[in-house]
């Protein structure tokens, strides 16, 4: 996600729209002076706002003199984002918090912290309330798995603390045997656990929080799009490692059956699944019961509505169908149109999942894993779970038209997507791209004098680039956008059938001059789906947050690529070519920079017209196979590649 930054307080508020403003050679000796000032400024801050997530024995309580919030924090103790009221509470805490003023504040906030420090509530409330703070809304925040380790680390992963040198206990997670023998899903362990991957889901549920007003038109479909994605990467890693694909686990459509997959996340203060656990009839929470029974009805209610083609809102008035409107009422967000007759569905999934081992709640026994965003993507039934989510949109996407060659044409004549190779940065072979696995230690916080090491497995890619050539026989210049794409070859070749499989890898946009053939190369690190690089509390102590990025949603970056296979996993890169200048949703959008894709620009609408996804968001069943469609759409290609796992 890019933030859009209002630089008014500084006196330059046409630094990011007023293309003059960068022809003026002094006012541009002016801008570099005002954004090192800037970044000073934002350095300072971050060391303050740093007190709200870790302890400072240096930093003593003489400054409690702002009793009035700080006596008033309390813990949420059994907190989740998928209980609308806990959620509302949570930020209406925030927004009194950040009307407070920044010192009372991160005193409040640093209070909490050390009476709570291994609360996700704490964590989550203090994110949004610095979101909420106009001083701090675009500080650097410190990365999750540094201030919520307990939530993010199995016990096993503890090597010593750094102080001491002291061996911290290992603790076996499986008793006898191979892990991956007994239970087959553990060939992914190290996928759903990745560090990245959880914060990932964290930090965008975090910047599009259901209870709260619709941060941009089409969250809907975003959170469509976003879920739908991680799906299908999770997928490329299942055919991998010889997994099937994910199949649905939901009201009526499995949960009649017990759930197979048990999971032992191995997490303070989250509890295990046992394999063959039924769903029971109603689960307890808080003051809410949630019935098994008013869930199917609303899974009912929900495809009708896709047949219909409208949904109903509390006037009984029709509202038409769109996939933002689909998205926003199965998540239940404040964008429902209508959450008393539809239901509260995604939450309610994640609430009964989490509890099976104490649906009631009468024996006080902490929940699993699908109760928190931070946590959820560890667990395999939350793919399950999501793919009977999707399962709605993929309901809506099978009643709209297939698209057609002139849907997928551009709509300027003369260019042509001529070749597209990839090159490896330590490999003379193209289309031959690599991943390995490795060893990463992460320092973790609870007191800042006082950090320990964490070992974990993590996937990574060598990094590799890009070769688009394009030719423009016009006489005027083109602005172009790629959408690149991959997808594993499967046992059928059949494109509709693997629609949902493919990848986006990147979007980007281009000019290119009218009578060029242009070799456009691009670096895999520049992907619009990636996280831009944040900061971590070693650099925000050194000084350094004010060159980070502002923005913690993005796909982790060493995720990028699938981890293909010590063979080589063979995959197709698709790449289609559209005009920008339709494309875009205004004059203001230039290019499409950051994380945009999964998580669009913050204060802003999504800088794409097309349909998150687009082409591969309705059916193709005009084509049989992917070279087919290519064959017939000049402004697209698609390569042969493979994928090999060094290590």
């Amino acid at each position: 996600m890019e933030a859009v930054v209002s630089t008014q307080s500084t006196g330059t508020t046409s630094l990011f729209k007023t293309a003059d403003f960068y022809e003026s050679f002094v006012l541009t000796n002016m801008v570099t002076e005002c954004c090192k000032t800037q970044k000073i400024a934002i350095a300072d801050l971050a060391k303050k706002v740093l007190r709200a997530f870790v302890k400072d024995h240096n930093q003593e309580s003489d400054m409690i003199e702002f009793v009035s919030i700080t006596e008033s924090l309390e813990d949420i103790p059994k907190f989740t984002v998928f209980d609308v009221n806990q959620l509302k509470r949570a930020h209406e805490t925030a927004r009194r918090l950040a009307d407070a003023g920044l010192e009372e504040m991160i005193t409040a906030l640093s209070d909490l912290k050390s009476r709570h420090p291994n609360s996700f509530y704490v964590d989550y409330l203090a994110r949004i309330a610095l979101f909420e703070c106009p001083e701090t809304k675009f500080v650097p925040l410190p990365p999750a798995h540094q201030t919520l380790q307990r939530v993010m680390f199995q016990k096993s992963k503890y090597v010593r603390t750094l102080e001491t040198g002291v061996k911290v206990s290992q603790r076996r997670r499986f008793a006898l045997g191979n892990p991956a023998v007994q239970n087959p899903e553990h060939k992914l362990d190290w996928w759903r656990e990745d560090p990245g991957l959880s914060e990932h889901h964290y930090n965008w549920h975090l910047y599009y929080p259901a209870s709260e007003s619709l941060k941009m038109e089409r969250q809907g479909e975003l959170f469509a799009y976003m879920h739908e994605q991680m799906l299908a990467r999770y997928n490329c890693e299942r055919l991998a490692v010889g997994l099937p694909l994910v199949v649905p686990y939901g009201p009526g459509v499995g949960w009649e059956n017990p759930l197979p997959e048990g999971y032992n996340p191995n997490l303070e203060g989250y509890s295990f699944r046992a394999l063959g656990m039924n769903i029971p009839d109603s689960t307890t929470r808080g003051s809410s019961i949630i019935l098994t029974g008013n869930m199917i009805y609303s899974k009912d209610r929900l495809l009708t509505v896709i047949a219909r083609g409208h949904l109903e809102d509390r006037q009984g008035q029709h509202v038409p169908l769109s996939m933002t409107k689909l998205g926003c009422t199965v998540e239940a967000n404040v964008g429902s149109v209508n959450r008393y007759l539809y239901g509260n569905v995604h939450n309610n999934g994640h609430v009964v999942l989490a509890s099976l081992n104490d649906p009631d709640g009468r024996y006080d026994i902490e929940a699993g894993p699908m109760i928190n965003t931070l946590t959820a993507a560890k667990d395999p039934v939350f793919y399950r779970w999501h793919k009977f989510v999707d399962s709605f949109f993929e309901y809506f996407r099978k009643t709209l038209d297939p698209y057609t060659k002139q849907d997928l044409q551009i709509e300027l004549e003369g260019i042509e997507l001529m070749d597209v190779a990839v090159n490896s940065s330590d490999h003379p072979d193209q289309n031959q791209l690599f991943t390995q696995m490795k060893e990463k230690y992460y320092l973790v916080y609870i007191e800042k004098e006082n950090p320990e090491k964490v070992l974990q497995q993590v996937l990574d890619y060598t990094p590799f680039q890009y070769t688009f050539t394009v030719k423009n026989t016009r006489k005027d210049a083109a602005k172009v956008v790629f959408r690149v794409f991959l997808a594993p070859y499967r046992h059928s070749d059949e494109l509709d059938e693997r629609r949902n499989d493919f990848i986006e890898l990147d979007r980007f946009v281009e000019e290119i001059e009218g009578g060029e053939e242009k070799k456009v190369l691009r670096d895999s690190k520049d992907s619009s789906v990636l996280l831009p690089q944040g900061v971590t509390i070693e650099e925000i102590l050194a000084g350094d947050a004010g060159k980070a990025a502002t923005c913690g949603c993005g796909w982790p970056r060493n995720l990028l690529l699938p981890r293909g296979t010590q063979e080589g996993m063979p995959v197709q890169l698709y790449v289609l070519v559209t005009d920008w200048a339709l494309d875009a949703a205004g004059p203001e959008f230039k290019d499409l920079t950051a994380s945009v894709s999964y998580c669009g620009k913050q204060g802003s609408e999504y800088p794409d017209k097309r349909p998150m996804g687009f082409p591969f968001d309705r059916p193709l069943t005009n084509w049989r196979d992917m070279k087919d469609m290519v064959s017939e759409v000049k402004n697209s290609h698609v390569s042969d590649l493979t994928i090999t796992l060094k290590n």
